[in-house]
């Protein structure tokens, strides 16, 4: 499986990655951009989390400034399995300009309370990730999160696959809460790469 293989690669030889990544991201481009695109043309959801109001909508580089303070405000365990990309303003960047990314951010009474992404592969898979605030976890929002993500996926015709680690207890259960996933490989470091069932989703509800 070649997404195993690039996992290998990463956590193995970090020195050749970037080069492999590289080409990837051309690759998934140029095979998904329009159909990236039409997904993200759809993906804005309004509702309201906890009485307030509430939208999950997809990232710009205008939201550059608030992604980048959500994440240093973060607590070091909220960081330590979300690790998809770098977290330097340039990093940042990089990533809400990339079109093999789908960022997204769930703003509550206009700040940023979630943040979330698909990281697409030359193959057609979309890998999910997300982070939820700490004043905002226990609430369901990290459910809603990988639902959405589910179906933005779904939109773009790609497989949703996450790699998540055996001891991130919290976000298997917003896993599991969703739809019941097939385990496709073991990986090291005690992660498993999951995919869910490929399967057309509604656009799901901001409720909570």
């Amino acid at each position: 499986m070649l997404e195993r293989l690039a996992y290998f690669i990463k956590t193995h030889l970090p020195g050749v990655f970037p080069a492999i990544a590289y080409v990837g991201q051309w690759v998934t481009v140029l095979r998904f951009s329009r159909r990236r695109a039409e997904a993200l043309s759809e993906a804005s959801v309004q509702g309201e989390v906890a009485g307030q109001c509430a939208v999950m909508r997809p990232l710009g580089l205008d939201d550059l400034d608030a992604l980048q303070g959500f994440i240093k405000a973060m607590p070091a365990s909220h960081l330590a399995y979300f690790h998809p990309h770098g977290f330097g303003r340039a990093d940042l960047t990089a990533v809400l300009r990339s079109r093999s990314f789908m960022t997204y951010g769930v703003f509550i009474e206009d700040a940023l309370a979630a943040y979330a992404l698909l990281k697409l592969a030359p193959t057609g898979s979309a890998f999910i990730g997300l982070l939820v605030g700490p004043e905002h976890t226990g609430k369901g929002l990290g459910r809603f999160i990988v639902e959405y993500l589910y179906w933005q996926a779904s939109l773009a015709g790609l497989r949703t696959r996450s790699t998540i680690s055996r001891h991130n207890a919290a976000s298997l259960r917003s896993h599991q809460a969703v739809a019941d996933f097939a385990v496709i490989a073991e990986l090291p470091n005690d992660y498993l790469m999951i995919e869910f069932p490929r399967v057309g989703r509604d656009r799901p509800v901001l409720g909570l």
